[in-house]
């Protein structure tokens, strides 16, 4: 008989991973990082109070001790890795993995060296940001990003129904619109670099639109669920059936 034991810091069991959020308000479609509908496994939430959209995206250190303090409560509630929903948040990914013994991954950014790994160093490696006046060449590196490939960094600031409904949180989203936006981006992206071999979707709002971006441009579109997916295949491996 499997015994098995009370965690005490737990309300509820069975979570694969658990997600530190911004404290931010919009609507989350699925395909959000945010939509627990998003996965083929359970997940848990906690927003880390204070650490608006805003401030993630401007640097925010001072969050480090109470991002830390959310993923321990995270690993006592039972979950197996951790992550976020704002790629911006690779710059806490140094404390949040030192805080715990579970795997994390808090940045899409994460991706970049890997995503590098399948491509010719003369392949340009594309990256559609939620503000790409924060997410710079800089930003990258000081969280460890760098990578031989050419970096193309374009921003979604600008585009009239992301920035009102995601950057401004003015309570509604309009998902036709901001697909246009990004296939825009997308498209515009790959006309001015003919040797563009992936692009990455950095915002946690954005892996809705990754499919439609991939059938305009024809190349590897990765997101942050692409991510997530990842680390908690590596977490649970599944028995193979079939015929030999």
């Amino acid at each position: 008989m499997t015994i098995y034991k009370t965690r005490r810091a737990a309300e509820s069991y069975g979570q694969a991973i658990g997600i530190l959020l911004l404290d931010a308000k919009a609507p989350f479609i699925p395909g959000d990082v945010a939509n627990a509908s998003t996965y083929a496994y359970p997940v848990i939430f906690k927003t880390v109070e204070g650490l608006s959209t805003s401030v993630c995206l401007n640097g925010a250190p001072e969050f480090n001790a109470k991002l830390a303090e959310g993923a321990r409560e995270l690993e006592a509630a039972g979950v197996r890795g951790i992550s976020s929903d704002c790629g911006f948040m690779l710059q806490f990914q140094d404390a949040v993995r030192e805080a715990v013994k579970v795997p994390v991954a808090m940045s899409s950014l994460l991706q970049i060296p890997m995503i590098a790994q399948t491509l010719d160093k003369s392949r340009s490696i594309g990256v559609i940001t939620a503000d790409s006046t924060n997410l710079t060449p800089d930003f990258l590196k000081r969280g460890g990003i760098n990578v031989p490939h050419k970096i193309v960094i374009r921003g979604m600031q600008d585009e009239p129904e992301f920035k009102t409904a995601v950057l401004e949180e003015k309570g509604t989203l309009d998902s036709d619109l901001i697909t246009e936006e990004a296939i825009r981006i997308a498209k515009d992206m790959v006309k001015k670099d003919k040797t563009m071999g992936a692009i990455l979707l950095e915002c946690s709002m954005l892996p809705p639109y990754a499919k439609a971006v991939q059938e305009a441009v024809e190349l590897p579109v990765y997101d942050f669920i692409s991510m997530i997916d990842y680390m908690e295949s590596g977490l649970h491996q599944r028995a193979y059936s079939g015929q030999y």
